[in-house]
């Protein structure tokens, strides 16, 4: 058999060469396994629950973008209540500036980690129910012979409504802890501003 300098044969050199790329692979194997005290494992979502929170960050960021251009009609339009207009207006522009600083914030927060960037998978049936729901809401707020009436609440407090609910719900989902803190602080927020507006349409008559 063919001898080595150091006097070992060929065979033995590549034994030991084998066991020791095999103990420094198990070694390696077991490292990754350990936990390491302190650390966190990266946040998980299942394909379910991904599909999910990009439905409920899809609806929430249409909501805030049409609640946003609330101030456009404020502008153009006019309260025909007998009631507290001027603080319908307050509350208005309020939600008009949340609506549009959690917009932003929305976006930026589904780059976190686990991503929830994609859009929801296409839904002919809810994209029509969305569409018809809009088509009645422009023409409601628009259309209205130039004034505002007393289902501009009712639409609004729907609005906040669902804003408060989809948030709720997806902060059940979504494992990242930013994420989900957020989310209830939404629900919570919009929840509050569907309250005034409930408490403002019982002080409210129609002209």
């Amino acid at each position: 058999m063919r001898k080595a300098r150091s006097g070992l044969c060929v065979d033995q050199l590549d034994l030991r060469r084998l066991l020791s790329l095999a103990g420094t692979l198990l070694i390696a194997a077991l490292l990754s396994q350990m936990v390491v005290p302190g650390a966190q494992a990266a946040p998980q979502l299942s394909k379910s629950d991904t599909q999910s929170l990009e439905v409920a960050f899809g609806i929430l960021e249409d909501t805030f973008s049409g609640e946003a251009e609330l101030k456009w009609l404020l502008m153009f339009k006019k309260l025909t209540l007998a009631g507290p207009a001027k603080q319908v207006e307050i509350l208005m522009k309020k939600m008009q500036t949340a609506s549009s600083e959690r917009g932003a914030e929305l976006k930026k927060l589904r780059k976190l980690e686990p991503k929830v960037t994609s859009d929801p998978p296409p839904s002919p049936m809810g994209d029509a129910i969305q569409s018809a729901a809009q088509e009645a809401g422009t023409e409601e707020l628009i259309f209205a012979q130039g004034v505002f009436n007393i289902r501009f609440l009712f639409l609004q407090a729907q609005a906040t409504r669902m804003i408060s609910v989809v948030a709720a719900e997806a902060a059940k989902v979504d494992p990242n802890a930013e994420r989900q803190e957020w989310l209830k602080e939404v629900a919570t927020q919009f929840q509050e501003y569907r309250d005034e507006i409930v408490e403002l349409a019982k002080d409210c008559a129609i002209k």
